[in-house]
This record gives structure tokens, sequence and C-alpha cells, in this order.
């Protein structure tokens, strides 16, 4: 197994972006199914999911995950760490998507403080 550092991945990102075509958000939309189909084939739906996320695009990503598992049936709770008020583009439409999902059991945005579960 490979691992890239975050400018690798930012760069490959663009490579695909702009040699396939497809926008950044299929593209992160296409990495959340692969993670949803492994996470999947190793636990059951009777695994409850507890999803952490940033205000960046790998948080997007988690966001995705937290939806796409949803409506496979898992139970998911979502924590959104936004201390500055401010999302990645990409992140902020998956949380509208993630929060229009009926099926995550809680989305709580995390601007000040913090009370885990």
């Amino acid at each position: 197994m490979k691992i890239f550092t975050s400018t690798q991945i930012h760069e490959l990102d663009q490579y695909t972006i702009e040699h396939e075509p497809v926008s950044s958000i299929d593209l992160m939309e296409r990495a959340a199914k692969a993670i949803t189909l492994a996470i999947a084939d190793t636990w059951t739906t009777f695994t409850p999911v507890v999803v952490f996320a940033g205000p960046g695009n790998n948080g997007g990503d988690a966001l995705a995950v937290s939806r796409m598992l949803a409506e496979k049936g898992y139970t998911v709770s979502v924590y959104l760490f936004n201390i500055n008020n401010h999302l990645s583009e990409d992140c902020a439409e998956n949380k509208k998507r993630a929060q229009e999902c009926k099926r995550i059991k809680s989305f709580t945005q995390v601007i000040h403080e913090f009370d885990p579960p």
C-alpha cells in the first residue's frame, strides 16, 4: 500500500479532475463510494457508526461516507468540526447533502465547544 502526502493527493486529484474530466465533488463521491463499500464489506449494518469530520475536503469525504452508510441502513451520528465557521466548497455541499439525508441519526456541527458522545 502506498501512502501519499497531502500535497501528492492534491496533485493527483487535480490531475484526475483535469484529465478525466470529472468535477471535484464527483471525484469526492467516487472516493466515498469506495470507502463505503469497504466498510460495508467489513461491518454489518448493526454496527453503529460515528463520523468525525473537519472543514476541508477530507471532511467532505467523511460527510459523503456518512450519508452513503446511512442510506445503506447503518445508524450514523456525525460531528462536523467547523471551529472557524468556514467549510471548503465541496465540504459545504456534502454538509448540505448529509443534513438532507433523513436516515442520519444525528448531525452536530461543532463551532465552539464539544461534549463527546
